[in-house]
């Protein structure tokens, strides 16, 4: 009985608790905007799966002006919006039309580009939301499933306890 729980538990734990990790990896691709404060942010997903790329990243931005001035490249950072989003600082490009190149070197080559217009948003301060309070309604959803395995686990395990218990109850009132 004991090895029936604990073969229950093991596949619980790594079967079920495995599956979004192996959902991840491979080629990833970025998508390129701008901030409207001259700051670039690339968001990276798995091709795979869509999922944003959580993995630490060491990648630059480099851009060329339509009038023909050139940005060195500038690190990328991870960005406070959520995972899988990194970029530079607002106020690295000036207004106008920029080819921007992002180059990712670790933990895969990847190299994206993309035409982009950046423009200076003007903010109301009564419009403003700040960051972290839009990115907080996102989070409990998106650990609904990990939260529910976990529960499925358990809740199997406690039937086959339960059954067992039964089971060893009635074996002994029998004999």
């Amino acid at each position: 009985m004991l090895v029936a729980v604990l073969v229950m538990l093991f596949a619980q734990l790594f079967v079920l608790g495995a599956g979004p990790a192996r959902a991840h990896g491979g080629p990833f691709e970025g998508q390129i905007a701008q901030d409207g404060e001259g700051g670039v942010y690339v968001s990276f997903a798995y091709t795979e799966d869509g999922h944003p790329v959580e993995a630490l990243l060491v990648g630059t931005v480099e851009g060329r002006s339509a009038a023909g001035e050139v940005l060195d490249p500038v690190p990328l950072v991870s960005a406070s919006q959520g995972s899988g989003i990194w970029g530079v600082p607002a106020g690295t490009f000036p207004e106008g039309e920029w080819d921007i190149t992002v180059t990712v070197t670790d933990p895969v080559a990847y190299e994206t580009s993309a035409p982009i217009e950046i423009v200076m948003a003007e903010v109301v301060a009564e419009d403003y939301v700040a960051p972290a309070a839009a990115a907080s309604d996102v989070a409990p959803a998106a650990e609904f499933g990990s939260w529910f395995a976990v529960g499925l686990g358990v809740a199997a395990v406690a039937a086959v306890l339960v059954v067992g218990a039964l089971l060893f109850r009635r074996s002994r009132v029998s004999a």
